[in-house]
């Protein structure tokens, strides 16, 4: 951004070609961003920009410079891990929710020997996976050092969008207004303050999965799936076809599918029920983590978690995958490190 640049210039101008119902450039996504980051820009104009790009899926160049203007504002974490091993599970949010399965799935991942910063942010249900750590003990609001130390000793942390991207709380009023998901949804999973090279990407159209896709190319992811399931979650589903496409090296790999059936799994005739309050959300959490409970909720986390192993080349097909998860959770290994992060993360 140079020393002349004019927020309210720059909004009207990204208002004014996207108001012709053409799709933005990166630059004019990036400027439009850097102006409403800057907090110079009021609700109703920022809005209004919202409203317009989100009359069409949000494009690749779309995204990345959405990407690229909100890591300007990011605190990072500065980790000594390399990016290249570190995962990040976060989906966009947008489709129906069940539980908290991209949060248990991170925590299988850490307790097979994974590295997992896990992004996240606030629920407009109130009972998503901040609010579920939280609830379980977690200090969801801890400091860039101790999600290093945590990182360090078992592999998994927390980061709260709010925490680590402040300025996107300027578009905090418009996107509730909105009430549907917006380009800030896409941009969110992609901007990772650990710098996270491995991921695997839920969203809520099968649209997006070709732009999510080319975004994690184009900014060097080494291995990453974008998903999103025939019966319309924005994870890999045990009742339908999960529609997938991989991301290797830098690479779009191509589009592939998955089956229950691939991961050792019954296909269930319907999707879990899912949780209805925060006191529901936090039980189910701990008796999964703990391989308590059965059935599909178990299953749902089982098979999410075997793509992340996958994608932290922890093992090369969904069976032995899903196996891996399996004995982490019935073993003790997940519930005894989501102990230890709970202790590390309020130190």
């Amino acid at each position: 951004m140079t020393d002349d640049f004019n927020p309210k210039k720059s909004m009207q101008a990204s208002i004014d070609v996207a108001e012709k119902n053409i799709s933005l450039t990166s630059k004019q996504v990036g400027d439009a961003m850097s102006a409403i980051l800057s907090g110079q820009i009021e609700t109703s104009m920022i809005e209004r920009w919202l409203r317009l790009l989100s009359q069409h899926i949000p494009t690749s160049a779309e995204i990345f410079g959405g990407v690229q203007a909100l890591l300007q504002t990011t605190t990072l974490i500065q980790t000594n891990i390399a990016c290249e091993k570190i995962i990040d599970t976060a989906g966009t949010g947008g489709a129906p929710k069940m539980l908290n399965v991209s949060t248990l799935a991170a925590l299988v991942i850490a307790a097979c020997r994974g590295v997992v910063a896990k992004s996240g942010n606030r629920s407009r249900t109130g009972f998503g996976s901040s609010e579920t750590l939280a609830s379980l003990g977690m200090n969801i609001q801890a400091e860039p050092d101790i999600q290093v130390k945590m990182l360090a000793e078992c592999g998994f942390c927390f980061c709260l969008a709010s925490k680590y991207y402040p300025a996107a709380r300027f578009a905090a009023e418009a996107r509730k207004a909105i009430g549907a998901p917006t380009l800030f949804n896409s941009i969110g999973p992609l901007a990772n303050p650990a710098g996270a090279l491995r991921q695997v990407v839920g969203v809520w159209s099968r649209d997006l999965m070709e732009p999510v896709a080319e975004v994690l190319a184009r900014r060097g992811a080494i291995k990453a799936f974008v998903v999103h399931s025939a019966d319309g979650f924005d994870e890999l589903s045990v009742s339908d076809t999960t529609y997938a496409i991989e991301v290797v090296r830098g690479r779009v790999m191509g589009n592939i599918v998955f089956e229950p059936e691939q991961f050792g799994i019954q296909r269930h005739a319907t999707a879990p029920k899912g949780v209805k309050n925060l006191e529901d959300a936090t039980t189910l959490f701990r008796r999964l983590a703990s391989g308590v409970d059965r059935g599909a909720e178990l299953d749902l986390v089982l098979i999410n978690a075997a793509v992340g192993l996958m994608v932290a080349d922890k093992a090369n097909d969904p069976k032995s995958a899903a196996g891996l998860a399996a004995e982490a959770i019935h073993s003790g290994r997940v519930n005894s490190l989501l102990e230890t992060a709970i202790t590390l993360s309020n130190q």
